[in-house]
């Protein structure tokens, strides 16, 4: 018997929300550890941007996905910068990120 998944988190998951979840999480994981190479910061100069201290941001970049929510991520973004604007029109939804002004 052959098993197969759409998402690598369906066989941690109880059922595909969750596992839908887990990928977004780990998707925006990526993009802030990238930003983080990116920009060149050491972990205490991440957690200053992040609004995180910086054993969470060792968790962060580890790939330690229990420990963020969707909501601390996105939070997490919106500190250094990125909004992201969803949006319906005509049966699809889309999504763009906007650069916002920190202060």
């Amino acid at each position: 018997m052959k098993l197969e998944y759409n998402n690598i988190f369906e066989v941690v998951a109880d059922d595909e929300s969750t596992a839908s979840e887990y990928e977004t999480r780990s998707d925006l994981m990526i993009v802030i550890r990238d930003l983080i190479s990116y920009k060149g910061w050491e972990q205490k100069e991440a957690a200053e941007k992040l609004g995180l201290t910086q054993p969470r941001v060792s968790d962060l970049v580890n790939g330690r996905i229990e420990k963020f929510s969707i909501d601390k991520l996105m939070t997490c973004l919106y500190k250094v910068g990125y909004r992201f604007k969803p949006s319906f029109k005509n049966e699809k939804i889309t999504m763009s990120v906007q650069n916002v002004k920190v202060v």
